[in-house]
């Protein structure tokens, strides 16, 4: 099984990118976040002319989920109120028998704004619902905003005690790992890889990134991980996402 994750920064923008991504990596199983759409602007056909079974949680102009899956279905979970907030970030789907919880995790601005605020209670509620599920073959993937080591973006010194590098997104990030999760793609991808560059700066050519796109998963999923890659050519692209997308291979 091919699973891939992709914050594609606007579903309309990227389509596409999509389309194309679709025909040449054929995943089968594709997690998107940040679609900007609501659920009726939401390019079904772009799916399902490709054989894919699509489930989407959009929101006009930001946010936005969506799993697009070879594989039947089920078990359908369209957003998270007591997580979310009124914002849709959050999408659940039980394929192949493994329950993949797709998430697009707050940013937080700064750590002086509300923004940053919600993200900590995000996390907290997102955790205390995690440790409730009876889930042996679990994945929580998305854009999680959070890069867990000192290798996991560009400057950390010069980022330290920023959002996305900050010790209370740490501890819980810590707090998700103790509940059984592992980061399924640190031990395949070298120190220094990462999945999110900035439009500015150049960022993308000066290897200025960040890993902040992950795969959390229980130890029997963690057993059937084969390898995984960034696919760093989709971010050269013309107008792409600000994101690669990350693929996680399992057998």
């Amino acid at each position: 099984m091919r699973i891939v994750t992709w914050n594609v920064n606007s579903l309309k923008a990227r389509a596409e990118h999509v389309a194309r991504f679709l025909d040449q990596v054929a995943p089968t199983v594709l997690c998107m976040q940040e679609l900007k759409l609501e659920d009726d602007k939401i390019p079904r056909e772009l799916f399902s002319s490709r054989g894919y079974h699509l489930v989407h949680h959009g929101q006009r102009t930001y946010n936005g989920v969506a799993i697009a899956s070879r594989l039947p279905m089920r078990d359908l979970m369209i957003g998270l109120p007591q997580v979310e907030e009124q914002e849709s970030r959050v999408i659940a789907a039980t394929i192949g028998g493994l329950r993949i919880v797709n998430l697009y995790c707050p940013q937080g601005q700064n750590v002086e704004s509300p923004k940053f605020e919600y993200k900590l209670r995000f996390y907290d509620n997102l955790i205390a619902w995690l440790a409730k599920l009876d889930e042996p073959d679990l994945m929580v993937t998305g854009d999680l905003n959070i890069a867990p080591r000192a290798c996991d973006l560009f400057d950390p010194i010069g980022w330290r005690g920023t959002p996305s590098f900050h010790p209370l997104e740490h501890q819980r990030w810590q707090r998700m790992l103790d509940l059984g999760l592992q980061d399924a793609a640190e031990e395949w991808l070298p120190e220094g890889t990462y999945t999110f560059w900035d439009y500015r700066s150049r960022s993308f050519e000066r290897q200025l990134g960040l890993r902040i796109d992950h795969f959390l998963v229980t130890p029997s999923v963690m057993a059937r991980t084969q390898g995984a890659v960034v696919h760093r050519s989709v971010r050269a692209e013309e107008k792409a996402s600000d994101h690669a997308p990350v693929q996680l291979d399992l057998g």
